[in-house]
């Protein structure tokens, strides 16, 4: 017991110390689920602005991912004084994901979602092309020994890190199940809405690491062109429904509420979903120029691409 508090005390002296960081986006979630209500023209009373009527679980599991993260970055520092591997650019990249993940996972955003097809976009959207590659690139991956990774969560993750796996939970997520279906469904279960966010996320952050081959010794593709097609694939699906949103002249839209936000008719905000989606696959296909021009440049200097990749 005494060593299970002390591990909670150390866990959450990581953050105290940090009360210049912490104090300013605290007063930034504040304000922002105070804009949220006002926003919506609900009354904001002191037990509002206590409660803020969210889900707490996702926060609590932000906090101590945060808390977590900072332990593990104070006890290296405490022995090597500074490394490459671990910069604070690495940290507040982190956190940043984090923030990005919460914003869109649970925030004011929700009460607008059924106002809006092109929120829901966002919403869903943003946790793969924007919060995952951050929290990715937040993540020391190279400081991971290798013989931590022996637990239930790190088997599942490598078994989900196979790119068979992968393809087949993007296409199930991306292709067969509409957006404009799951937001329909998303609309009447609360368990879909509140967990459909975490899994565009998940699998946001294990696309990354396979592009990125955080570990080289995991099942994986053999080289730059194979990952560039990979993921050039998976985006045009996206951008190919995006496309159809937008161009479509038929409402396919989802959201029940009585009038639209902003005021947009369900077709206008259907063409705006569109866009918004295919804006949003920028990062991804950034991803995808990387690896062709990387691969161009194994093929220039005449050398193979066979042994760059471990396959398992």
């Amino acid at each position: 017991m005494k060593q299970l508090q002390m591990g909670y005390t150390v866990w959450a002296s990581s953050l105290l110390r940090r009360w210049k960081m912490a104090l300013p986006i605290s007063l930034v979630v504040i304000v922002l689920y105070a804009s949220g209500y006002l926003v919506a023209g609900a009354p904001i009373r002191l037990t509002t602005l206590l409660l803020m009527n969210l889900n707490p679980i996702p926060w609590l599991g932000a906090i101590g991912v945060i808390a977590y993260y900072f332990l593990q970055y104070d006890r290296y520092m405490a022995d090597r004084g500074s490394d490459a591997n671990w910069s604070k650019w690495k940290v507040w990249t982190f956190v940043a994901g984090i923030l990005v993940t919460m914003f869109l996972w649970e925030s004011p955003l929700n009460a607008f979602v059924p106002e809006s097809m092109t929120l829901y976009t966002l919403k869903l959207m943003g946790e793969f092309e924007l919060a995952a590659p951050l929290i990715v690139f937040g993540i020391p991956f190279k400081l991971i020994a290798n013989e931590k990774m022996n637990g239930a969560f790190w088997k599942l993750l490598r078994f989900m890190h196979r790119p068979s796996v992968t393809a087949v939970i993007l296409a199930v997520i991306l292709v067969i199940w509409d957006m404009s279906d799951q937001m329909s469904l998303g609309l009447k279960s609360p368990l879909v809405f509140a967990l459909l966010p975490g899994v565009y996320l998940v699998s946001g952050i294990i696309v990354w690491m396979q592009s990125l081959q955080v570990f080289p010794s995991w099942p994986n593709l053999r080289n730059h062109l194979q990952k560039a097609l990979y993921v050039w694939i998976m985006e045009m699906a996206m951008m190919a429904m995006g496309g159809i949103w937008f161009w479509s002249a038929m409402s396919m839209n989802p959201a029940q509420s009585s009038h639209m936000l902003w005021g947009l008719t369900p077709l206008f905000d259907e063409h705006l979903a569109g866009m918004m989606m295919t804006f949003l696959s920028l990062p991804t296909m950034c991803l995808v120029t990387w690896h062709f021009w990387q691969w161009m440049e194994g093929v220039l200097e005449h050398h193979s691409d066979q042994s760059e990749y471990t396959v398992n």
